[in-house]
C-alpha cells in the first residue's frame, strides 16, 4: 500500500501524469473490492461437527443398527460436508465415578477449542450423561438423543435445545403372540441381566405382565451367570417360551452381548425364545413385536438434519413410538414347525429361504415352454408325416390300382384280339383260300384272292404280335423267363437287333405282380433301347438268390445323360420307377453318352418264396 502511495506522489510531481493517475486510483480501487471477495469466494465452507456418543461399547450389534440409520438419515438429508465423531462411553459396564469424571475431562478437553454443532447421545446411560454434565462439556449445544424411555424423553425436552427420539416396547404384543402361537405352553420365562437400565426394563416388564390375563406361570430369571442361564434355559419343559429383555451383565460383574446369548441358547435348547428388539432377529429368536434400533437412527438423524438446517429443538416433537413391528425369522418358524398362517395380521417374515419354485419358476416355466412347443412341434412334423405317409400310400394304391386296371384292361383285350379277332381273320384267309381254289380257271379272280389270302394272313400276324405286347399269354402259361426269351426273339427278328438272354434258375412260385413288373420293365428298356440307342447289341440277364429276384438290361448304344432324361420328365423311364417301386424294389439307371446304358433291377422275394 505504501508503495502505490509513493507511487501517486511522484505521479502528482508531473502534470503530463495526471491521466495516469486516474487510471492507477481506478486500478486500486477496484482490486480492493474484487480480492477481498474472491478470497472469500474461495476459502473452503467449514463442516458441520456431530458428536454421536454411544451407551455401549464399540463391537456391539445394536450399536452397528443405531449407527447404520443415523448415518443413512444424514448423507440422504444433508448435503453440505459433515464431520461425524464417534465416542462409546460404554457406560454399561463402567460406572463407577472415576470413569465419568474421566470422561468429563476427555471430553470437555477434546471439543473446547471447536464446540460441535449438535450432539447425539444415543440410550439411556448415555441421554442421562449428556444431559446431567452438558453444561460442562458441552454448553449451549443443541442435542438429538436417540432412543429413549417415554419419561426420560419428556424429561429431556423440558431442557433447552432438546428434542429426539423415544421408544415403546411392545411387552404385552410379543408376549400375546408367544401365546397365540405356542397355545398349550403354560410357562413364561422372562430373562434380563442385572444392570440398572436392565432391571428398569425388568421392573416394566413386570408392570406389562401384571395387568395381563396371561394364565401363564411367568418366571423371571435376573442376572444368572452365563452356565447357570443355559443350564435352566436347557432344563425347561417343552410347555415353556421364552422372553429375553437384555442380557448384558449378571450378578457377579460378567458382562456379555444379548445376541451370543440367544445364540447359544437357540443352539442348545429348543424352547423358543421371543424379543423385544429386532437386532436379536436372525440370531435365534422366534421374532414378536419388535423395536427397531435402526429406524429408531434414522428418525434421530432425520431431526438432526432439521436442527442443521436451523430449526429450533424445542420446537421439534418427540418421534419414534410408533416404530414397532411384528417380525419373525422364517428359519425358527421352519424349525419350531409354526405355520405362517398362524400369525398375526400384516406381519413381516425375514430370511425366509425361497422355495424351489421361488428359486427355479422362471427356469422351469420357459423350460416347460419350451418342452410344450418342443412337443408341438415334434406333434406337429409327426402329423404331418403321417399325413405324406398316408398320402404315399394312398398314391402308391392309386398307381397300382391304376397299372392292375391297366394289365387287366390289357389281357381282356389280348383275350379278345386272339380268341376272337384272330379267329375271325384266320377263318376270313380259309375262306379266302377256299375262293382261290375255286376261281383257278380265272387268272384274275385268283391273283386278287390271294393277295387277299395274304393281306389276311398278315393281318392275323399283326394282331397276333400286339396281343403279345399288350398281354403276354405266355408270361401267365410258361412263366417269367420263357415270356423275356420270346420277346428278346421277338424284338431281335423285329429291330435287326442281336439280343443275348441270360436265365439262372427262378423261384418255382414267382409273384405274377413281380413277374408281371419285371416282364414290363424289360419290354420298356428294349424298346427304349430300340428307340433311342441305335444299339446293335442287347443283352438281357435274369437270375435269382434266396432274397432278391435280379433283372439286368444292357446295350451298347450311344448312352445318356441321366439327370437330363429326368428333368424332361419322360414316363418310360418314370414307369419303370413306378413299377418297381409298387413291389418294394430298386432301380438303378446307369448311362453315359456314348458308353450306351445298363438298368439294374432288383426286387425282394416274398419270406416264404425266399
Amino acid at each position: 500500500m505504501k508503495l502505490i502511495v509513493s507511487l501517486l506522489k511522484s505521479f502528482a510531481e508531473n502534470s503530463r501524469d495526471r491521466w495516469c493517475i486516474r487510471n492507477l486510483a481506478f486500478t486500486c480501487v477496484i482490486w480492493s473490492v474484487a480480492i477481498p471477495s474472491f478470497a472469500h469466494e474461495q476459502r473452503p465452507r467449514s463442516a458441520k461437527q456431530i458428536v454421536i456418543l454411544y451407551t455401549h461399547r464399540t463391537l456391539t450389534p445394536i450399536n452397528a443398527d443405531w449407527d447404520r440409520g443415523i448415518r443413512s438419515a444424514l448423507t440422504t438429508g444433508f448435503d453440505e460436508p459433515l464431520d461425524i465423531e464417534i465416542e462409546y462411553l460404554n457406560l454399561v459396564r463402567h460406572k463407577d465415578p472415576d470413569y465419568l469424571r474421566g470422561w468429563i475431562e476427555l471430553l470437555k478437553t477434546k471439543y473446547a477449542a471447536k464446540p460441535p454443532d449438535l450432539v447425539i447421545p444415543v440410550y439411556m446411560p448415555a441421554i442421562e450423561f449428556t444431559l446431567k454434565y452438558r453444561e460442562t462439556i458441552f454448553p449451549n449445544v443443541p442435542i438429538v438423543f436417540c432412543s429413549a424411555p417415554a419419561k426420560l424423553a419428556e424429561r429431556a425436552h423440558g431442557q433447552p435445545k432438546v428434542t429426539g427420539v423415544a421408544f415403546r416396547l411392545d411387552i404385552a404384543g410379543t408376549v400375546e403372540t408367544a401365546q397365540r402361537l405356542h397355545p398349550a405352553h403354560n410357562r413364561l420365562m422372562v430373562l434380563s441381566g442385572s444392570s440398572e437400565p436392565e432391571r428398569a426394563l425388568k421392573r416394566a416388564t413386570q408392570d406389562a405382565i401384571r395387568v395381563m390375563s396371561t394364565g401363564m406361570e411367568i418366571d423371571f430369571v435376573e442376572g444368572l451367570p452365563r452356565s447357570q442361564l443355559l443350564e435352566k434355559v436347557e432344563a425347561a419343559d417343552r410347555n415353556t417360551s421364552i422372553l429375553m429383555l437384555t442380557y448384558e451383565e449378571d450378578t457377579v460383574g460378567n458382562n456379555y452381548s444379548t445376541v451370543e446369548i440367544v445364540e447359544q441358547m437357540s443352539t442348545e435348547s429348543s424352547v423358543p425364545v421371543y424379543g423385544l428388539y429386532d437386532t436379536l432377529l436372525g440370531h435365534g429368536i422366534v421374532g414378536g413385536s419388535l423395536q427397531s434400533a435402526e429406524a429408531q437412527g434414522k428418525l434421530a438423524g432425520g431431526l438432526a438434519v432439521r436442527v442443521l438446517k436451523g430449526e429450533r429443538p424445542e420446537d421439534m416433537p418427540i418421534v419414534g413410538l410408533d416404530t414397532v413391528r411384528m417380525v419373525f425369522d422364517a428359519r425358527q418358524l421352519r424349525r419350531l414347525n409354526i405355520s405362517m398362517r398362524s400369525l398375526p395380521p400384516d406381519s413381516r417374515v425375514l430370511f425366509r429361504e425361497p422355495t424351489f419354485w421361488e428359486q427355479f419358476g422362471a427356469y422351469v416355466l420357459l423350460g416347460g415352454a419350451a418342452i410344450v412347443l418342443q412337443s408341438l412341434i415334434i406333434t406337429t412334423l409327426l402329423v404331418n408325416r403321417s399325413r405324406r405317409v398316408v398320402a404315399e400310400h394312398e398314391a402308391r394304391d392309386l398307381a397300382g390300382k391304376i397299372l392292375t386296371a391297366q394289365e387287366d384292361e390289357r389281357r381282356y383285350l389280348a383275350r379278345e384280339m386272339h380268341d376272337d379277332l384272330s379267329q375271325r381273320l384266320a377263318a376270313s384267309a380259309i375262306e379266302a383260300g377256299n375262293l382261290e381254289q375255286r376261281f383257278q380257271e380265272s387268272p384274275e379272280s385268283c391273283e386278287s384272292l390271294g393277295k387277299l389270302k395274304k393281306n389276311l394272313i398278315a393281318i392275323c400276324d399283326d394282331v397276333h404280335r400286339l396281343s403279345r405286347q399288350i398281354h403276354p399269354a405266355i408270361l401267365d402259361d410258361f412263366g417269367l423267363a420263357d415270356a423275356l426269351h420270346s420277346e428278346c426273339d421277338h424284338f431281335a427278328d423285329r429291330e435287326r437287333v442281336i439280343v443275348e438272354f441270360r436265365s439262372g434258375e427262378l423261384p418255382a412260385n414267382l409273384p405274377k405282380a413281380i413277374a408281371l413288373c419285371l416282364y414290363r420293365i424289360a419290354q420298356e428298356a428294349l424298346w427304349n433301347a430300340a428307340k433311342y440307342a441305335h444299339t446293335k447289341r442287347v443283352v438281357v440277364e435274369l437270375n435269382a438268390d434266396p432274397e432278391f429276384v435280379h433283372l439286368e438290361i444292357r446295350d451298347f448304344g450311344r448312352g445318356f445323360e441321366p439327370l437330363q432324361v429326368a428333368e424332361s420328365h419322360g414316363l418310360g423311364l418314370a414307369s419303370m420307377k413306378e413299377r418297381a417301386r409298387l413291389v418294394r424294389g430298386t432301380i438303378i439307371i446307369d448311362s453315359s453318352p456314348g458308353k450306351g446304358a445298363k438298368i439294374t433291377v432288383q426286387v425282394p422275394l416274398p419270406e416264404h418264396e425266399a
